[in-house]
């Protein structure tokens, strides 16, 4: 390996039939709450996966992971991060977190019912609460780093603009607009 390449290791790559949406779901969550939480250099080398597979071949989360999870120690470290809180006021606690994406506009719901953090804090945890949360600092997250805005500015350097034209109602038609451009 003295040639400076560099070496990937690739996930196995499985057929449709046998891919686990949900699990893909939580720990892809997972995974970026703790880059957003650690840094995406610095998360602990383990907790980089969040599931173990036991001598029964059957897999869990690591007891790691969901103490962070109940403690809120990473939902405080993204939220800080993303919400840019005060450093005189750092978010404490799953409810501080849910306070700050609520005055965004950003509420934090399971199925339609707002989450708490009693939900938060619940054993076994409660996952579908957990995404939803998780799903909610990805959202304050995509606010605060991509806006109409600065999607209409990168289109019209790239692309005849004409702003008489349709003009994106949100984010997710602006980032819409960007990719047909």
């Amino acid at each position: 390996m003295g040639d400076g390449s560099i070496t990937f290791i690739v996930p196995a790559i499985r057929s449709f039939e046998h891919y686990d949406f949900s699990r893909a779901k939580v720990c892809c969550s997972l995974t970026w709450l703790m880059a957003k939480a650690f840094g995406t250099d610095s998360v602990p080398s383990e907790l980089r996966e969040p599931f173990y597979t036991d001598q029964y071949d059957q897999e869990h989360m690591k007891p790691p992971v969901a103490a962070l999870l109940l403690s809120a120690e990473l939902y405080c470290g993204a939220g800080s991060l993303i919400l840019r809180s005060d450093a005189a006021k750092p978010l404490l606690g799953h409810d501080a977190v849910i306070r700050a994406l609520a005055q965004r506009g950003l509420y934090v719901t399971d199925q339609e019912r707002l989450v708490t953090e009693r939900d938060l804090r619940n054993r076994p945890i409660q996952m579908s609460a957990h995404l939803a949360m998780i799903d909610t600092l990805m959202m304050a997250y995509t606010v605060e780093m991509v806006s109409v805005e600065k999607l209409l500015s990168c289109v019209q350097k790239y692309s005849p603009f004409y702003p008489d034209g349709d003009v994106p109602y949100d984010t997710e038609e602006a980032v819409l607009m960007w990719i047909n451009k």
